[in-house]
């Protein structure tokens, strides 16, 4: 069950990983593109864990307090993406106050969602959405998650990027981890955590 409190917890967990891997996301993303993925992420989830303190009702209250922060505090694309993803899964979660592992999966497909069509992505373009889709497409309750997320994120190693920034490295950008794979791998590994 996802209660507030894990909800928190997960966010917390997630800024503390993206700040551990702050400049592996900056050098992934000065390799394909601006170099900024590391510190807009990073500001972006300071930014959440300032706004855990405060008293949510409902897990949607909380999802959707989440996505305004990071759409106001992240720079670049990022922002955006991210800010779409929670805001669009607060609808899902709605009133309640936990969540099974159904409701949290059909929650995360709104999110992955938001994210398809705020970045007009598909799977297999090289972006965070080679994560997100698959990831969740075939999700059961008896999968391995951290495993099965690294094996996405280790993926997108080998494609050529056919859009945004990374798009007009070409051919060039393959041999290049997606930077947003990564750090959509460890968001979803600090929420997938506080499921089991």
């Amino acid at each position: 069950m996802l209660t507030i409190e894990g909800f928190k917890q997960a966010l917390r967990h997630a800024q503390s990983e993206i700040e551990a891997n702050k400049d592996t996301l900056t050098d992934l993303d000065r390799a394909i593109g601006d170099g900024d993925h590391g510190i807009n992420m990073s500001r972006g989830f300071e930014a959440v864990v300032a706004v855990l303190d405060d008293d949510y009702p409902t897990l949607g209250d909380l999802s959707k307090k989440v996505g305004m922060t990071l759409m106001s505090k992240v720079g670049g694309a990022a922002g955006p993406l991210y800010g779409s993803a929670f805001v669009k899964a607060a609808p899902k979660f709605g009133d309640a106050t936990e969540a099974d592992f159904n409701l949290v999966k059909e929650a995360l497909v709104e999110a992955a969602t938001a994210i398809k069509a705020r970045g007009k992505s598909e799977v297999g373009q090289k972006t965070m959405v080679d994560v997100w889709d698959p990831f969740l497409s075939d999700l059961n309750e008896s999968d391995d998650f951290d495993a099965k997320l690294d094996q996405l994120v280790g993926a997108t190693e080998d494609m050529v990027a056919t859009k945004g920034r990374a798009s007009y490295f070409g051919e060039n950008s393959r041999g290049t981890v997606d930077p947003g794979a990564l750090s959509s791998s460890i968001v979803l590994k600090a929420i997938m955590k506080e499921v089991e």
